[in-house]
């Protein structure tokens, strides 16, 4: 302990070593109006650690990229494009012969619910990532049964890896 003296030039010290307490409140009511030293407004003792599911926020994006590019491709149907994208959605690839109407309505369905699905599932819903991945299934189904499955082939290859990294999302969840 440092030898203190009282006396005129001297300065006390005390044991205490800690900040210099705000001079607006007291052991009781804090270092501010409506806080104490057990209960402070900035506090997070009853607050609970956030968990951060990363497969819910990650594979959400491929429903996202599913829809983007179904929508491209419904766009590019219409304007009679010699080529459609792999990635999209074969239900929005049906030929105009029943109509442009009939046509816009089935993809703008597809694609709705495929955003859907990815806001679901980024929200960290598994039952998303299920009938995602039964519905992008299904439409891999379709291109697999189509006549000219062959000229298909990257469209195959990209829904299986896709749903590939749709399981591989939902096996990130835990429980």
């Amino acid at each position: 302990m440092p030898d203190i003296s009282m006396g005129p030039g001297t300065k006390k010290e005390t044991i205490y070593g800690g900040p210099t307490p705000n001079t607006g409140g007291t052991v009781y009511n804090g270092s501010g109006t409506g806080s104490t030293v057990y209960s402070s407004h900035r506090s997070n003792a009853t607050a609970r650690p956030a968990v951060h599911k990363t497969g819910g926020s990650k594979g959400s994006v491929i429903f996202f990229i599913v829809a983007g590019f179904s929508a491209l491709n419904t766009l590019l149907l219409f304007a009679h494009a010699p080529f459609v994208l792999a990635i999209g959605l074969a239900v929005t690839r049906i030929s105009m012969d029943g109509g442009a109407g009939t046509a816009l309505a089935l993809s703008a369905v597809a694609i709705g619910l495929f955003v859907a699905l990815g806001i679901a599932a980024g929200k960290g819903n598994k039952t998303a990532f299920l009938i995602g991945m039964l519905l992008y299934g299904g439409d891999t189904v379709v291109l697999l049964l189509s006549p000219n499955a062959a000229a298909h082939v990257p469209s195959i290859v990209v829904h299986g890896l896709f749903i590939y990294y749709m399981i591989k999302a939902l096996r990130e969840f835990g429980d």
